[in-house]
């Protein structure tokens, strides 16, 4: 077991704000190391990244600047604010170090009018949009919680889908319990006139469950007697989000309300419980490895069997062909504000070079409109199946995953399915996005960087699939099949 000790080089006031700089020294040369600032009050706590300044060897240095009156959620007057450190690894093994004596930081109240102040026009904008939303929820306030209502609201879709439909469908199953539903997929402006519905609903119900960043929450102080639970839509964590991308691209601000309302997230595991704290801005008790419910459907044997019939009754074309399933993820800020340079994907090469049992089933992110280009002779080996099934699904008829860095490949570990990973703009992805881990160290498979590697590698059958199993059972413990039961029997006991 490797050790490892942190020295804190500097902590400088500066009006509201400090900044701190840390020296952590291993005995074992550092690989990737990620080094994040972790702040505790009597009722609060909290992390917040850090910039890797330097690495040499078995020393890495470390600066970060936090705002200290917007350090906390429910901590509105802390005490002094002591500190330690999360340090994680090329492969995402994390450990809390506290430096050998008490560091402690004095607190400072907030100033919502200094804040309005500092803030870019969009977060003026919010900010008084957010008070005009408190005044009109007021006589919902006074409506009293209903104690058997459990609410389920998305923004991603029109239905429900993925972790927060297993979930529902269970618990519909339960006596006595009632259960609304408010589904509209876009953003702010798509959801306001479901504004007055969202308060009765978020005003009565003992558990509220969302899947994704909900804008409207973010408008309004939760009652204390609702219960609010995080299902986020993706497993694990690799990428970089939230709070986690403090000063980079597409980056919360410190003092966003953004997310940190929850009372609990939901995750796969325990391995990545700080990631989650660190990247919506909560408590790391909140964070809990109940198991990622969407999964469950893929450890079913006659799920399986069912969907496999159903799939190939309605493209009996591509039964006895080796399917490879193309799902990469977006570049660019999120929905509405991003794309993906769907040249690099060569299709017409690919097919031409590879035998004539392969077939290429397209599942874009449902943000992107880029589709693969090809010529029209080989129409009928590309099929785009975006809108029509759902990827997990699909992985139950692939032979070969090519992605790059979607969170699709949790999934596919659980399944077993082969994968490729397309990281042309790696060090591109790297800088803007970044990650929590190591990319190369990290992923469950080979990395190419060009089609003429994509082609090799599918020939030769080079896919390191040893890799699948360990990264399954770390990223999963042993929750896979469990998950929703494990979600619907804890919502149970916030219900007594």
């Amino acid at each position: 077991m490797n050790s490892y000790k942190i020295n804190v080089d500097s902590l400088k006031r500066n009006g509201d704000y400090v900044e701190i700089t840390a020296t952590l020294i291993s005995d074992a040369p550092l690989n990737f190391p990620r080094i994040s600032a972790c702040f505790y009050s009597d009722n609060d706590n909290r992390i917040l990244p850090m910039d890797l300044k330097s690495c040499d060897g078995f020393t890495a240095v470390a600066i970060g600047i936090f705002d200290i009156p917007f350090l906390f959620y429910n901590d509105n007057n802390p005490n002094n604010i002591r500190l330690a450190f999360l340090f994680s690894d090329a492969n995402a093994n994390n450990i809390i170090v506290k430096p050998e004596k008490d560091v402690t930081i004095p607190s400072l109240k907030k100033n919502d009018i200094k804040r309005f102040f500092r803030g870019n026009n969009r977060e003026r904008f919010k900010f008084l949009f957010s008070r005009i939303a408190s005044l009109l929820f007021l006589p919902y306030r006074r409506m009293p919680v209903k104690p058997n209502k459990v609410t389920f609201i998305s923004n991603r879709s029109d239905r429900l889908t993925g972790n927060i439909k297993a979930v529902f469908h269970e618990m519909t199953k339960i006596e006595g319990i009632e259960i609304t539903v408010l589904c509209k997929k876009g953003g702010l402006k798509t959801n306001i006139p479901n504004m007055f519905k969202f308060f009765k609903e978020y005003a009565t119900s003992r558990v509220v469950f969302v899947d994704d960043y909900y804008h409207l929450l973010t408008l309004l102080k939760k009652k204390d007697d609702v219960k609010l639970i995080q299902l986020w839509h993706a497993c694990g964590a690799f990428k970089t989000f939230g709070f986690s991308r403090l000063g980079r691209d597409s980056y919360l601000r410190q003092s966003s309300s953004n997310h940190r309302q929850y009372d609990y997230v939901i995750v796969s595991s325990k391995d990545v419980i700080p990631f989650y704290a660190e990247g919506f801005g909560v408590s790391i008790e909140k964070v809990i490895p109940l198991g990622s419910p969407r999964c469950d459907l893929l450890k079913n044997e006659q799920y399986k069997k069912q969907f496999k019939k159903k799939f190939y009754k309605d493209h009996p074309e591509l039964e006895g062909k080796r399917i490879m399933l193309f799902a990469p993820t977006f570049r660019g800020g999120g929905m509405g504000n991003c794309n993906y340079p769907i040249e690099k994907f060569e299709t017409d090469s690919l097919i031409k070079s590879l035998d004539s049992d392969w077939v290429i089933v397209v599942k874009m992110h449902p943000y992107l409109t880029e589709r693969p280009q090809y010529d029209e002779k080989y129409s009928s080996r590309v099929v785009d199946l975006t809108s029509e099934y759902d990827i997990n699904d699909l992985l139950l008829v692939t032979d070969l995953l090519i992605t790059d860095y979607s969170s699709v490949i949790f999934e596919a570990s659980i399944v077993g399915v082969p994968m490729l990973f397309f990281a042309f703009d790696l060090n591109e992805y790297s800088r803007d996005r970044d990650f929590y881990c190591n990319f190369a160290s990290f992923v469950p498979g080979k990395i190419v960087m060009n089609t003429d590697e994509m082609i090799l590698a599918i020939r030769n059958g080079d896919f390191k699939t040893e890799l699948i199993e360990p990264f399954r059972k770390r990223y999963f413990d042993n929750t896979s099949g469990k998950a929703t039961d494990n979600v619907v029997n804890f919502t149970k006991e916030l219900l007594k």
